[in-house]
């Protein structure tokens, strides 16, 4: 029997934890010939997780916490590029063959049988699924060809390389992502995985969309620039695209809504650290959604190591973890020191100057997204410190807000110095310059992630409490890195801390703030009411 040039391709969508995924072989699968399975696997999260493949509920394979299983049989699960593993089961004439990443792991009995049972075990990571572990499960039918192990793994390496998420289809690399600029400006910013005819639709009645043709700003990467919109207004939009072989990919009809006038009320999202959980990021996106908030303010560590040769944490992390919001909210962003080199967070996102900072006006406040990867910059003298300096000094926004992804503050356990043995900085003392021009230019609050506990402070003045001149800090880094925790004792600035994964809101209007942080499952976790001082 040859083998078929194309698989059958099963989506491991919406399988919860612990759940059991059943694919039936019978019907298009002579089972007393020999076939092939073949996964993805990405492993790319910190807490054991584990499934077990069976063939009419016998074992085939297990694997848990990094570690293949049979009866005895144990090996340790190796990884290419640290968090990639190709498995391929392969039945011949009389035995199982079971390779990974190329080379052949075991070799035993032939198992014969119909039913094929996918079994999972996730609970351990919060919100998990099956296909954010597995990412391509596909079955062949017929005898596997010499060396086809070692050449298909060639191929899901370059795959991976450049990013692909459905290889073979046509698909986003990028779904839709909005950034607003100013009232009666939207940016969308998407990717595709090979070149299209692409337009765009668009119109305030989702049956009056007036179509424009759009050109790749680099490759397969655009970057479209809307003007001239009506502030506070819902529009609907669609990308429809169409490669040279007839195929058509459409986005499905999105929505967003331009920014409000100057002083305005506006609902803004906190969050930061979405790293490599789309599990959480899916969670915390939906919640963010219910609230309808006018934009999202992301305080950076997008992906865990997203530089230029790992492209796949957006491709196949971020944008699937993220795109259901920020296809229709507006993102914020600012960078961390997981966007590594910047390639990729300078791609992806045009509105950063050279120095990788903007400020953005939106309602009654004024957001200044510094790029805290580079502290010299934001010493007195420093070019992104000077730029900071003349943007305050000519901003008239009621509220003013400093966003950077780096802690000044923090009362985490280790990060600044073991306080379990002795005593820390509790932040990040290279920023203290920066304080003093925040506190000069009277900066109302401060938000920042990095790491991965809520923590807010006290307002703080030279580093005291001062409730009268100080200003109030708030570290949200919960939305998917691993979590961390904190000293073994409350430091005299932190006013509240919260260990699990979480976001924020912030309501504003000209003379009152009101900041809520809830839990992933939208407990709420703290409440601070601040009014202006007339």
């Amino acid at each position: 029997m040859k083998l078929f040039h194309e698989p059958q391709v099963f989506p491991l969508v919406n399988q919860p934890a612990s759940a059991a995924y059943s694919i039936d072989l019978h019907g298009f699968l002579d089972t007393e010939q020999p076939w092939i399975i073949e996964f993805w696997l990405l492993n790319h999260v910190n807490q054991p997780i584990g499934f077990e493949v069976f063939l009419d509920q016998r074992p085939l394979l297990a694997n848990w916490n990094k570690k293949w299983l049979l009866p005895g049989f144990e090996e340790p699960q190796r990884f290419w590029d640290k968090y990639f593993t190709h498995l391929v089961l392969a039945t011949g004439e009389n035995d199982l063959k079971i390779y990974e990443n190329g080379n052949l792991l075991f070799q035993g009995e032939k198992a014969r049988g119909e039913s094929l049972l996918l079994r999972s075990y996730l609970q351990e990571e919060p919100y998990m699924k099956l296909d954010h572990w597995v990412k391509h499960l596909a079955i062949f039918s017929g005898q596997m060809p010499e060396n086809w192990a070692s050449e298909r793994f060639a191929r899901h390496q370059f795959w991976k390389r450049e990013g692909v998420r459905v290889p073979g289809k046509f698909h986003f690399l990028a779904e839709p992502y909005l950034y607003v600029p100013g009232p009666s400006q939207m940016q969308i910013t998407f990717e595709l995985d090979r070149k299209a005819a692409v337009k765009l639709f668009l119109g305030e009645a989702i049956r009056s969309l007036e179509a424009f043709e759009l050109s790749p700003e680099q490759e397969n990467r655009y970057h479209v620039q809307l003007n001239d919109l009506k502030p506070n207004t819902p529009y609907f939009y669609e990308i429809q695209a169409a490669d040279d072989q007839g195929n058509v990919l459409k986005s499905g009809p999105l929505t967003f809504r331009t920014a409000p006038e100057k002083n305005s009320p506006i609902l803004v999202g906190l969050v930061s650290d979405t790293e490599s959980r789309p599990q959480i990021n899916e969670q915390i996106g939906l919640q963010l959604w219910e609230e309808r908030v006018d934009a999202v303010v992301h305080l950076g560590d997008m992906t865990d190591g997203g530089n230029e040769p790992e492209k796949w944490q957006w491709t196949q992390e971020f944008f699937p973890g993220t795109s259901a919001l920020f296809s229709r909210i507006p993102n914020i962003p600012a960078a961390g020191n997981g966007e590594g080199d910047l390639f990729w967070y300078t791609a992806y996102h045009p509105q950063a100057n050279a120095l990788g900072c903007y400020s953005t006006e939106y309602g009654s406040a004024t957001f200044f997204v510094l790029n805290s990867n580079q502290p010299d910059e934001l010493k007195k003298g420093g070019a992104q410190y000077e730029w900071l300096k003349e943007g305050l000094s000519r901003s008239n926004s009621p509220w003013k807000f400093v966003m950077m992804h780096h802690a000044p503050y923090s009362m985490d356990e280790d990060d600044y110095g073991n306080t379990w043995q002795g005593k820390g900085t509790y932040g990040d003392r290279r920023f203290q310059p920066l304080l003093r021009l925040l506190e000069d230019f009277e900066v109302d609050m401060v938000f920042f992630g990095h790491l991965h506990t809520y923590m807010r402070s006290f307002p703080l003045y030279l580093d005291q409490v001062d409730v009268e001149r100080g200003i109030t800090y708030v570290q949200v880094g919960g939305m998917g890195g691993n979590l961390e925790d904190f000293a073994p004792n409350r430091v005299p600035f932190s006013a509240k801390t919260f260990r699990g994964f979480h976001y924020g809101t912030l309501a504003i209007t000209d003379g009152r703030l009101e900041l809520r942080m809830h839990a992933a499952d939208g407990k709420l976790v703290d409440l601070l009411e601040i009014r202006k001082r007339n």
